[in-house]
């Protein structure tokens, strides 16, 4: 089967606001888990960068012939046009929150992907909208088809789907 899903439903909606300095992904995982949110999405992320640090897609040699590549390092300042995720666990419990987000710097460019967990510190301000998910458990699990942990989502209900 090329697809796999399990039903839950939103359940609590947290805004956030991060303070100069703060890494991103750290306070949000910090929230997440004061909260006990364990799955979630991040629906809305906005706000000014010191720096960005983050992965894009790049060619690689393997049966996809691509991953992620070196880190790319943006310098501020830095406008968070927008930024999206999920909010899930490690199989050890830990917590995984998988986040990408656009940003432009001062020559109005725009760059974006994968942002890196430690290396996003807050310029001004950053905004974050969070949806708790019940229902479902979203486990970052390995998966032997693509070779790499992925988020993957659990029911929590006694039904397979």
């Amino acid at each position: 089967m090329g697809v796999r899903f399990a039903q839950g439903h939103l359940s609590n909606t947290v805004m956030i606001r991060i303070e100069s300095g703060f890494d991103l992904i750290e306070e949000i995982e910090n929230v997440c888990r004061k909260l006990e949110i364990e799955s979630g999405m991040i629906t809305c992320c906005i706000g000014s960068l010191q720096k960005a640090a983050y992965f894009l897609v790049a060619p690689l040699e393997n049966r996809f012939g691509s991953g992620y590549g070196d880190p790319n390092i943006l310098d501020g300042p830095l406008e968070l046009l927008s930024g999206q995720g999920m909010i899930g666990k490690e199989e050890n419990g830990e917590y995984f929150i998988h986040l990408h987000g656009l940003v432009s710097d001062k020559d109005r460019n725009v760059h974006g992907g994968h942002l890196i967990k430690g290396e996003n510190p807050v310029l001004i301000t950053c905004e974050i909208m969070v949806s708790q998910i019940q229902g479902m458990k979203i486990i970052r699990t390995y998966d032997p088809k693509v070779d790499m942990k992925v988020l993957m989502p659990f029911s929590q209900s006694k039904q397979t789907l």
